[in-house]
């Protein structure tokens, strides 16, 4: 089932990261989101981790990543990739609403656990 939420983010992160044409990452980017949008996360995860490798500095990639982790329950994989999202981009507005939305899923993942 697509979240609107979620595909709002990745539109998001696929425009911001658009801004540079020529970005080698671009492609690998714009794959994940496309799997992402049909619930295929694993397959989102490889594409995010290929534009990662060639851009490590985007706090974009990173959040998309947190996201994806989470969807496949990699709680702490997931709050990793939201934490060098928001350390790479400390007053970005989305990625702190991804950030604390996450922290509610999981302490109510956490408690459903014995």
């Amino acid at each position: 089932m697509r979240s609107p939420f979620v595909l709002l983010l990745f539109t998001g992160a696929l425009l911001s990261f658009g801004a540079c044409a020529r970005d080698p990452a671009l492609g690998p980017l714009a794959a994940g989101v496309a799997a992402a949008s049909e619930d295929r996360w694993d397959e989102a995860v490889q594409y995010w981790q290929k534009a990662l490798a060639l851009t490590p500095d985007s706090a974009a990639v990173h959040n998309n990543l947190a996201v994806a982790f989470e969807k496949r329950g990699a709680w702490e994989d997931a709050r990793r990739e939201y934490e060098e999202a928001l350390r790479l981009q400390p007053v970005n507005a989305e990625i702190k609403a991804n950030y604390e939305a996450f922290k509610v899923r999981f302490e109510a993942a956490r408690k459903k656990t014995p």
